[in-house]
């Protein structure tokens, strides 16, 4: 299992690697919900071999943040497109729209990029998000700190981090 801290949020929990979900990009459709440089390549290829990750999150909200709930859902999508999978619902809040992007010319290229990764190492199936699943999500909910790097930036100098308000989601 890896561990991808969200950049900024997820700094703070224990992780391996960083990904880039980026909440502007979660809000809108026409930017296909995620950047081309979201996942990091090692994680890519984890999965490709089977592995799991799970992308922690921090949110000041008492909801999912959009950048994992549509730029990781429409992430999976592609990274199932490169595959060639095109029948498995990601997650239960997956919607057509999300669906459509994840088709759409706007990921084109980063599936070319896939598909090359694919015959290097191997496709070992699809990915779904939730409990269980091979990509999860953790997600730290009524935090203090939301995107203050000041605060962000000391909590992980001291390495004290509050579980007070730790959420694993349970998406079945």
């Amino acid at each position: 299992m890896i561990r991808l801290a969200n950049i900024s949020n997820g700094l703070v929990y224990p992780h391996d690697l960083v990904c880039n979900f980026q909440s502007q990009h979660g809000h809108k459709c026409k930017l296909g919900y995620f950047r081309i440089d979201s996942m990091p390549y090692d994680a890519v290829i984890h999965l490709l071999q089977g592995g799991e990750i799970t992308i922690i999150d921090g949110s000041s909200h008492n909801r999912m943040p959009d950048a994992l709930k549509f730029g990781v859902t429409t992430w999976a999508l592609v990274f199932n497109r490169a595959g060639h999978v095109y029948d498995v619902k990601v997650a239960p809040w997956q919607t057509m729209e999300m669906l459509r992007t994840a088709h759409s010319n706007i990921h084109r290229p980063y599936v070319n990029n896939l598909r090359k990764l694919i015959k290097y190492y191997g496709w070992s199936g699809g990915v779904k998000i939730g409990d269980g699943e091979r990509v999860q999500l953790e997600v730290h909910k009524n935090i203090k700190y939301d995107d203050k790097p000041e605060i962000i930036r000391e909590q992980i100098q001291r390495g004290s981090v509050c579980e007070k308000y730790a959420y694993i989601l349970n998406v079945q």
